[in-house]
């Protein structure tokens, strides 16, 4: 067997014999030591050893890194660049205190703008005293007899109710109209009167039982509530297109509106005044 181990290293170059020297890391120590010893006997030196990678990279200038002073001397001018251009950005950035965020002043309130609006009172109070009013002027036998009667009485306030609802809300935007009041929230005014008026022609459409004092104001009631609606609808152009609102159409309806509601009460529940009748005088 040793015979044989010799003439695998005897069959072997000079070059095989050398890398096997050249790289120890790579084989067993005796094959290292036998492939030495056969480069003796041929008269060839063994070559050294390879140095280990790590140090051959360290120490290679092939590599083009700096090595020594070198390294010394860029890695100081670094540095000192490094230092200038903090103390640069440093002298130029504004103080802590300019930098910190404001505190965010609290918004003022909004303020209230006081704009002129008018609307229509509520008369609640004086319709009810008008209707009470109305009942009473009915001669206590008819009245008692309506109050007996199954409804008639009951019908007779509550068209009385609607019919002065209607009627205040109509005499406070004409006493206005009148006065040359005539601001933008006249033609929503009348609109809504206008829908109060309503309320009355629906309970129009059933008819009543009742005795002669009631059918006589029924009668009053319904022409008054005809021309206030005549009246309103007049309203509602001037009120669009502004222009006086006085004429003699509208004085002559005023005057005959208020000899028929003479027959209904003594005076107005707006503005406290007499209505006002009319006396026609016949020659005889």
């Amino acid at each position: 067997m040793a015979d044989s181990i010799t003439d695998f290293y005897h069959q072997k170059t000079d070059a095989e014999l050398q890398f096997l020297v050249e790289n120890p890391g790579y084989y067993q120590p005796d094959i290292v030591a036998e492939a030495r010893r056969e480069l003796r006997r041929r008269g060839v030196a063994p070559s050294q050893p390879a140095l280990a990678e790590p140090v051959a990279m360290a120490a290679s200038p092939a590599r083009g890194l700096p090595t020594g002073p070198l390294v010394l001397a860029v890695a100081v001018v670094l540095a000192l660049s490094l230092g200038v251009l903090y103390f640069i950005n440093h002298k130029n950035s504004p103080p802590a205190a300019a930098v910190a965020i404001a505190p965010t002043k609290p918004k003022a309130p909004p303020r209230l703008t006081e704009v002129a609006t008018s609307t229509i009172p509520d008369f609640g109070p004086a319709v009810v005293a008008s209707v009470q009013r109305q009942v009473q002027r009915i001669p206590a036998r008819e009245r008692a007899a309506a109050a007996q009667e199954a409804m008639p009485l009951r019908q007779y306030r509550e068209l009385a109710k609607r019919f002065w609802t209607a009627e205040t809300q109509t005499e406070y935007v004409m006493n206005q109209a009148r006065r040359g009041q005539l601001d933008a929230a006249l033609p929503g005014h009348i609109q809504a009167v206008e829908s109060t008026w309503e309320q009355w022609n629906k309970a129009m459409n059933y008819s009543y039982k009742f005795g002669p004092a009631m059918s006589d104001h029924l009668d009053i009631m319904t022409r008054v509530a005809r021309q206030q609606q005549e009246g309103l609808n007049d309203l509602l152009i001037v009120a669009n297109n502004p222009q006086s609102y006085e004429n003699d159409q509208t004085r002559k309806r005023a005057a005959d509106v208020s000899d028929l509601l003479s027959g209904l009460l003594p005076k107005s529940p707006v503005t406290g005044q007499p209505y006002n009748t009319i006396v026609r005088r016949v020659r005889l």
